[in-house]
């Protein structure tokens, strides 16, 4: 078996080791980390408790992130949201995202046709990160926009994904969420088999409310690599009476058509 490729997931165990490894400037990112759609606003002892660090560390961390515009702070609740400086150290990487310009137009054409939103997704360390979405005008509850992040194993973008990693880093991926997700290991690893089965032979692969019980997600690995990372396409649609077997019969081949054509115009293989 090759080495993996997946650097970006050494344990920090073995990184705080390091003598290159900076450990105070991993904590800032941690912090940072610790923000999501659920958890907007945090204070510092739910940084300490979430990190398993000291409160004077965080406040200092805190403190800094402030004085950069990481991070701003409500001074009447002493507590702390994410600040539009984030956004500016994601928009180099968007840019150099070619595949959304040349994706944007196919991807408004398959949105209109399935009524429902379209997104391109990589991989973020264990989860799917969302860097391109269109919508349909029709609004089914699904909510993806760019940035937003879906589980790796209990979504079919997520099957997507570790289907077009080469097996060596699909397998410590695999390791890594069983040890994230240990009870959802053994229903996510036959789930992914069936995924990869689905692709192999028709091109996509289906998710049927693993991830919530109201959507259905259909999905298609990229040949194309972004600065060799994998990226997959996916469509999001509400799991109502008659629907999953026309995502399968007329949504998901639609979605392979799109992506082979993204493939070519990509330059890659088909």
């Amino acid at each position: 078996m090759t080495r993996s490729t997946l650097h970006e997931l050494q344990p920090r165990t073995a990184l705080d080791e390091h003598p290159q490894f900076a450990s105070t400037l991993a904590n800032g990112f941690d912090v940072l980390r610790c923000f999501s759609a659920a958890r907007p606003v945090l204070g510092n002892k739910d940084i300490a408790e979430s990190l398993g660090l000291s409160k004077p560390t965080v406040s200092r961390l805190t403190f800094t992130l402030v004085a950069l515009g990481y991070l701003s702070r409500d001074e009447e609740t002493r507590k702390y949201a994410i600040a539009p400086a984030v956004l500016s150290l994601g928009y180099p990487l968007l840019v150099q995202l070619t595949v959304r310009r040349l994706a944007e137009h196919g991807m408004f054409d398959l949105a209109r046709f399935a009524r429902g939103p379209v997104s391109i997704g990589m991989r973020d360390r264990l989860q799917v990160v969302y860097v391109e979405t269109v919508h349909d005008r029709d609004n089914n509850g699904a909510k993806p926009d760019i940035g937003s992040t879906r589980p790796l194993l209990r979504t079919a973008i997520g099957h997507a994904l570790l289907c077009a990693h080469a097996p060596n880093d699909r397998e410590l991926l695999l390791e890594l969420l069983a040890a994230q997700e240990p009870e959802h290991n053994d229903s996510g690893r036959q789930a992914l088999a069936a995924s990869a089965q689905a692709i192999e032979e028709r091109g996509f692969c289906m998710s049927h409310g693993a991830w919530r019980s109201d959507l259905i997600g259909v999905a298609a690995p990229l040949r194309f690599k972004a600065n060799g990372m994998p990226l997959a396409v996916n469509v999001t649609l509400p799991a109502t009476a008659g629907q999953s077997d026309w995502i399968e019969q007329e949504v998901g081949p639609r979605l392979v058509s799109f992506v082979r054509d993204l493939d070519s115009r990509l330059g890659a293989e088909v």
